[in-house]
């Protein structure tokens, strides 16, 4: 006698491994990390632009009006299921560097000293007015006129007889 599995249990059989494997946790890292201990190295008054970016590398942005600030961000960011992303984990390195092109202060923030901006939610106006597709449609008609005839066709271009 042939024994047979039941289809509900197989299918939910594998609708709970699904949902074991879509429930593990994955993170996401974006931005510039630094190596280890190289931030660290980074002193005040002794070091160079040069040096910086030879020590820790490009900066991931610079000051819009100060070109003289450096940032160095990292984040990591978390998503686990059918969730929203979260970000779990930022740093950010803020170098200024004085007149002479030397680091003259370093500064190190993480998540804590985030603060979440909110949007602005006008909208410009623009000028005119609004049309119906109705306008949109009469307004055209009677705008286009047919093909152009010349008056005078010129010298025939086909090679026939």
């Amino acid at each position: 006698m042939r024994r047979t599995v039941p289809l509900a249990s197989l299918s939910i059989a594998l609708a709970s491994l699904a949902m074991v494997t879509a429930c593990e946790p994955y993170f996401d890292l974006r931005g510039f990390a630094p190596a280890p201990g190289t931030a660290d190295k980074l002193e005040v008054g002794s070091q160079s632009r040069e040096d910086v970016v030879r020590l820790v590398g490009s900066p991931s942005a610079v000051a819009t009006f100060n070109p003289n600030v450096w940032y160095y961000i990292s984040q990591r960011q978390e998503m686990w299921g059918p969730r929203k992303p979260w970000i779990s984990e930022q740093n950010v390195i803020q170098l200024t560097f004085n007149e002479q092109g030397r680091v003259s202060d370093i500064k190190y923030y993480d998540l804590k000293d985030a603060e979440n901006i909110t949007m602005v939610a006008r909208i410009t106006p623009t000028s005119g007015k609004e049309l119906t597709v109705l306008e949109q449609i009469l307004g055209n008609v009677g705008k286009f006129s047919g093909p152009r005839q010349q008056s005078s066709p010129g010298a025939p271009t086909s090679a026939g007889p």
